[in-house]
């Protein structure tokens, strides 16, 4: 490690995952400006860009399904497209606790 990358905290703390709380309301645009692959938990990772903040969303089998059957034939083509987001209580499965998730409720150009 050299002296240069200890002057930011930029590659320390990772990317910010969209949560609950970062999504407004069922109108606010996210743009997917990219999709990685989480090589740990075998799910697609999309890179979303709104009022010019990035977050990362890691698909579950519930919003990978819906991306799919809303014509999207693979993450790559996530690329570019328009989703919205609706604010819904889940399981979360490690803590067996309600907690605050997020739907996909729209993809489009």
């Amino acid at each position: 490690m050299t002296q240069e990358n200890l002057d930011s905290w930029d590659g320390f703390l990772g990317s910010k995952f969209l949560s609950a709380e970062d999504v407004r309301d069922e109108d606010q645009i996210f743009v997917c400006v990219d999709v990685e692959e989480d090589t740990e938990n075998l799910r697609p990772i999309l890179v979303l860009e709104s009022e010019s903040t990035q977050f990362k969303f890691g698909l579950n089998v519930t919003n990978a399904t819906f991306i799919k059957e809303a014509g999207i034939s693979s993450p790559k083509k996530v690329i570019g497209k328009k989703l919205t987001f609706k604010k819904v209580l889940v399981n979360n499965p490690r803590t067996r606790k309600e907690v605050k998730g997020l739907r996909v409720l729209s993809v489009s150009d």
